[in-house]
């Protein structure tokens, strides 16, 4: 069992019993659903159909459509400014943001994105000053990230981005206790401070995202300049959804928690239907206590779940963390294959258990090769699935059949193994 640090935990939530949390997640879930699509003309119209009084659990879900957030541009070109998913006026909101796409985001004052919750296991305390590098420019990571360390009682100095000499001038003249932006920029700036010989002992902490975020810069800076920051990982549309947290000892656990108010799925890539636990697969994520709620927004991001409870002692479930794009169209003998196409392969042929393209040159031209996974025993025809394949993506492709087990655990469907040669 382990020992919560509770000076390191922002709410009680964090630790409640598990089960507790499942049921407060799904209570009177039928009823929000219903309420939303009464009041947004978006979600009215993307969840016709769908019997909203049989959704009361986590498995209930997949009956509901995953919204992806990449076709959020051309829904809300039909619907502007935000796809009729907001609940209120869309001039009564705060603030309207511009992310590239171009995706348009609301957004309030305070805590609206969660974010006091990672910032508050990253180190961050009342009465810090916070250097927030993220932008400030149409996009909305620099307010998300900036309101919330003011909810939490911090200053903060909008530093955005660019200006790197500036930058470096004011925060030496400033000292600030903490640094939120990307690691990358977090390594420039340190890097050219150590240069200029200025102290770097005032900085403690410091949260990162946007980017990938290595184990191996984590170790630069804890040797470097004595610093271990932690990562986030969110969108605008939900806000934070989930963070890395520390044990007793201040070692990084791995994966992230995820976040109080998240329901978080794993589907498979390509479908609505959520993989078997430990399978890696597609991050979506529902948001229901909000003015602007998504209902299985798929974020395009890889991911499985970690099973066992942190050693920080929160006991929401962990994600292991970015593990890829799940977004892996490509074009096959000029034709655009997506994952969806090869998820009605086993969506029509039962005996399949998981199928996977792969795509090699030969001749210099397109070879794919539909590797499908199945139980031994199973009775089914190559030529069958050649001939469905065919007459639904008008693609030719070899097949192969191969063991339970054979075909990798990392959410890749469509494979890439062309070479220009």
């Amino acid at each position: 069992m382990n020992t919560i640090n509770r000076s390191n935990i922002y709410s009680e939530n964090e630790t409640q019993d598990s089960t507790l949390r499942e049921k407060e997640l799904f209570k009177d879930i039928s009823k929000k659903l219903k309420k939303i699509t009464d009041n947004s003309v978006g979600w009215k119209k993307r969840l016709q159909g769908v019997n909203l009084d049989n959704v009361k659990i986590r498995e209930d879900l997949n009956k509901i459509p995953v919204t992806r957030k990449s076709n959020l541009i051309e829904l809300q070109k039909d619907n502007a400014p935000y796809a009729g998913f907001n609940t209120k006026n869309p001039k009564e909101f705060a603030y309207m943001f511009a992310s590239p796409g171009p995706i348009y985001e609301p957004g309030e004052v305070g805590d609206f994105w969660n974010m006091k919750s990672c910032l508050y296991a990253a180190g961050l305390r009342k009465g810090d000053l916070v250097y927030n590098t993220f932008s400030y420019h149409l996009g909305p990571a620099g307010i998300m990230l900036g309101n919330s360390a003011i909810d939490l009682g911090c200053t903060v100095v909008p530093g955005g981005i660019g200006n790197t000499d500036l930058q470096i001038e004011t925060i030496a003249s400033l000292k600030p206790d903490f640094y939120i932006g990307t690691p990358s920029f977090l390594k420039i700036i340190l890097n050219k401070m150590r240069e200029n010989k200025i102290n770097l002992s005032f900085l403690q902490n410091a949260l990162v995202g946007a980017e990938p975020f290595s184990k191996e810069l984590r170790k630069y800076f804890q040797e470097n300049y004595n610093i271990v920051p932690l990562q986030m990982y969110g969108t605008a549309e939900v806000g934070c959804i989930a963070f890395e947290t520390k044990d007793n000892n201040n070692n990084v656990n791995d994966g992230m928690v995820v976040e109080e108010n998240i329901i978080l799925e794993i589907v498979k890539p390509g479908s609505s239907q959520q993989v078997k636990k430990g399978e890696v697969g597609e991050i979506v994520v529902t948001k229901l206590d909000n003015t602007y709620p998504m209902i299985r927004l798929a974020t395009g991001d890889l991911s499985a779940i970690i099973e066992e409870i942190s050693p920080c002692g929160r006991t929401n479930m962990r994600i292991k963390g970015w593990m890829g794009r799940a977004e892996q169209s490509t074009k096959v003998k000029g034709l655009f294959i997506t994952p969806e196409q090869i998820h009605k392969i086993t969506q029509n042929f039962n005996a399949i258990n998981k199928a996977r393209l792969v795509l090699f040159t030969k001749d210099f031209l397109d070879d794919p090769l539909l590797l499908c996974e199945i139980e031994n025993g199973n009775k089914i025809l190559e030529e069958d699935i050649k001939v469905f394949f065919k007459s639904q993506f008008k693609l030719n492709t070899k097949i192969k059949f191969v063991k339970l087990g054979e075909i990798p655990n990392d959410g890749i469907v469509i494979e890439d193994k062309r070479t220009n040669n």
